[in-house]
């Protein structure tokens, strides 16, 4: 599992960076709407600043806050009560 997240955030870094000239310093929006989106500080995640820096889907405008949604289990699933998350950047 671990493996999975790093190559997802390795992914999102390469990704990230391409548009990372266009990241602002403060909030530029919020959450999508529908699929039970929710507003979040990421020191709430439980993810080191060092680690956040690097995803750019979860706090690229590098404001503190992300959206998240929970993930809905399936029977085939490795791990259940997972959220899935990106950055509070709908306008």
């Amino acid at each position: 599992m671990k493996r999975v997240i790093v190559v997802l955030a390795v992914a999102a870094s390469l990704v990230g960076g391409v548009f990372a000239h266009g990241a602002a310093a403060k909030s530029i929006g919020g959450c999508p709407t529908g699929d039970s989106w929710q507003l979040v500080t990421v020191e709430s995640l439980g993810i080191p600043e060092e680690e956040a820096v690097g995803i750019a889907s979860l706090d690229g405008n590098r404001d503190g806050w992300t959206c998240i949604t929970p993930n809905p289990a399936n029977a085939a699933a490795p791990i259940s009560g997972a959220s899935i998350f990106r950055d509070n950047t709908v306008g």
